[in-house]
């Protein structure tokens, strides 16, 4: 399954003080001057409250930057109050949808332009926190609209990144790759430099998709020198995983371990649920890969639990089909095939390229298990159009690879060279290591010793 990179019930809450203490060290909280005292506790209250929504329940989407709350909570009435007030409790109950729709109906009315677009970054932060991409990108064109009228560039900044977002979980890379450096280009002409890390974190996943793991190690670790300076634990914890999953890549699983570990200790020192699974899940993976399979089928039903929990359907696909990947590994072939299809359901329904790439394969690999070799074969190559459609050219690696050896199976060794040849290129060009890229090369030697012609 592909890799990728919130507080709540059980869970230490951020106390109103503490965000507010968070808000004022950013300078993202700043009464109006000559605002009176008890107005100012007002404000303050509110502006914890905008605060509490973005930063707790479940925690900003991984790569989103801090959207600036203050002047949306200037707008802000009794009525108002009362609906944020009720919208924090949704969703430190995990109603994501229910908190989103509190928070528009609260300022359901006309805003200045910079309040509406502080409002509907937040709202299609909330979207893309449950993976429902087309809302997201409503409310983030609303907000980029809002923000250029205010001619608010932070704001702009902010939204084009997060833009970016919807376009890599789409898997459109070329699309988020021109948003990301759009958005660093404001960042540093603004001087935002959390948002700088934040889209050259987001540059590393591109460039990790792309199976381009120098340029991605790079960007990760530009990034995180960036958040270790400013004191950035959330993104730090995201870029250290980041890390870790290049290592997983280049099939180093020590050092992906010890990187993974430390950002789940962030997470969880943090409280970001979100970010305890993802991280769980990649854990998973490299237990799975060690062979180790009881200890990857339990780091996968906890990241599942807490994506169930907090109703991420991207993590629920991934943690299905790793748990597919399980059963799979056990010989249990019905099992894995019932689980694949789960999670490809999701993935088909919101629109996560990605994922439906890597679960054909995993499919496809059932259907050779039980020799069915034409299904495999339709399955590999339906996987392997979507991988080159997105520029992915890992997993283009494991497809070619599959068709390969599934040439081999059928004793079609002159059949089996000429994709396998590709599949080993590709690895070499990435630098991918580990048992796909040996498997292939292994492949290779059999057939070299092959009389078979090409």
């Amino acid at each position: 399954m592909e890799i990728f990179a919130g507080i709540g019930v059980g869970v230490a809450l951020v106390t109103i003080a503490a965000v507010i203490q968070w808000l004022v060290l950013r300078r993202w909280f700043r009464p109006p001057a000559g605002t009176r005292d008890g107005e100012t506790n007002r404000l303050a209250q509110v502006e914890a409250l905008l605060a509490e929504l973005r930063l707790s329940a479940t925690a900003p989407p991984a790569g989103t930057s801090p959207v600036n709350t203050e002047r949306l909570a200037a707008e802000t009435t009794e009525e108002t109050e009362r609906l944020l007030k009720e919208a924090r409790d949704l969703q430190r109950h995990y109603k994501e949808r229910e908190a989103i729709e509190c928070l528009l109906e609260a300022y359901r009315r006309d805003l200045p332009p910079a309040a509406k677009a502080e409002l509907h970054i937040l709202a299609g932060d909330g979207f893309l926190r449950l993976s429902e991409l087309e809302e997201a990108e409503g409310h983030y064109r609303q907000a980029l609209a809002a923000a250029e009228e205010a001619g608010d560039q932070q704001a702009q900044a902010v939204t084009v990144g997060n833009l970016g977002i919807v376009y890599a979980e789409r898997g459109d890379l070329d699309k988020a790759e021109q948003y990301y450096k759009k958005a660093l280009d404001m960042q540093q002409e603004v001087g935002d430099r959390l948002g700088q890390a934040n889209q050259l974190g987001n540059l590393g996943i591109v460039y990790r998709r792309r199976g381009d793991l120098d340029r991605a190690k790079d960007h990760h670790q530009r990034a995180l020198d960036i958040q270790k300076e400013i004191g950035d634990r959330l993104g730090e914890a995201h870029n250290v995983g980041n890390l870790g999953i290049v290592h997983f890549l280049r099939g180093d699983l020590d050092q992906a371990e010890e990187h993974l570990q430390r950002a789940l200790a962030i997470f969880r020192e943090i409280g970001d649920k979100l970010g305890e699974a993802r991280h769980l899940g990649n854990l998973g993976l490299v237990y799975r890969r060690r062979g180790e399979l009881e200890q990857a089928e339990e780091h996968y039903k906890r990241a599942l639990a807490i994506y169930d929990e907090i109703g991420n359907k991207l993590g629920q696909a991934s943690s299905i089909g790793n748990l597919g990947s399980v059963y799979k590994g056990r010989g249990h072939l019905d099992r894995a095939e019932e689980h694949y299809k789960r999670a490809l359901a999701i993935q088909e329904e919101i629109g996560d390229r990605f994922g439906q790439a890597s679960t054909l394969g995993n499919l496809g690999n059932v259907y050779k298990d039980r020799g069915h070799l034409d299904r495999a074969e339709e399955h590999y190559k339906r996987a392997l159009a979507i991988q080159e459609e997105i520029g992915d050219r890992l997993h283009q690696a494991n497809q070619l690879g599959n068709l390969g050896l599934l040439a081999e199976a059928r004793g079609d060794t002159a059949t089996a060279r000429h994709p396998l040849r590709q599949a080993a290129e590709l690895y070499d060009t990435i630098g991918a290591g580990g048992e796909g890229p040996d498997i292939v090369r292994e492949a290779l030697q059999r057939l070299e010793a092959s009389p078979a012609e090409d």
